[in-house]
């Protein structure tokens, strides 16, 4: 694991632990995103075990500062699951187009959303007093939450073509300048100012 790639994982931690500190609205946020993003980069760039471990650190360290609930283990497994279906999904539906790639991890942020909205709100259903322990209140439960779903979905298409669009961007840079690629240190060595 390379300086760039520690750089990563603490820009990504910053940038989600600051998100969901600031005001927004309920559910629009990057941490689905960025869960994709380690599931399909991070994990072939580190170790995949500190890639799935982003995600559960922006939720820590920001549940730290927000506090903790009733159901958050419902939040956190939801995205362990995300993380994993990213992460298999990656291995099975990875494209060197990038148009290809950027629509293929959209597809994936849309499954996690619903892969989030069903975890999270079983939680909600189980642990809170709001709806009765029925299938009934269940379903009531998920039509209730359906608002929050919605900002879920749309922040997964925004923020996963984002974070991607400017890694693709940063790596034709990297292309485009060798001298700033730490794999390529021998041009530098050949050439000395």
């Amino acid at each position: 694991m390379g300086i760039r790639d520690i750089l990563a994982v603490i820009i990504l931690i910053a940038f989600g632990v600051y998100y969901r500190l600031i005001p927004h609205e309920p559910n629009f946020s990057p941490l689905i995103p960025i869960t994709v993003f380690c599931g399909f980069i991070i994990s072939r760039k580190t170790n995949v075990w500190i890639a799935g471990l982003v995600p559960l650190a922006v939720l820590f360290i920001s549940d730290f500062f927000i506090g903790f609930y009733k159901g958050m283990f419902f939040v956190y497994l939801s995205f362990i699951v995300c993380f994993l279906l990213s992460f298999v999904y990656s291995k099975f539906f990875y494209f060197e187009d990038r148009i290809k790639q950027v629509l293929n991890v959209n597809a994936s942020a849309l499954i996690n959303s619903i892969v989030f909205f069903v975890i999270s709100n079983f939680g909600v259903w189980l642990f809170s007093n709001m709806y009765d322990k029925t299938l009934g209140g269940l379903a009531e439960c998920f039509f209730m939450a359906l608002p929050f779903f919605k900002n879920s979905m749309l922040s997964a298409v925004i923020f996963t073509t984002l974070i991607f669009l400017s890694y693709y961007a940063l790596e034709e840079r990297k292309k485009n300048f060798p001298i700033f690629d730490e794999y390529n240190k021998d041009i530098v060595n050949r050439n000395p100012k």
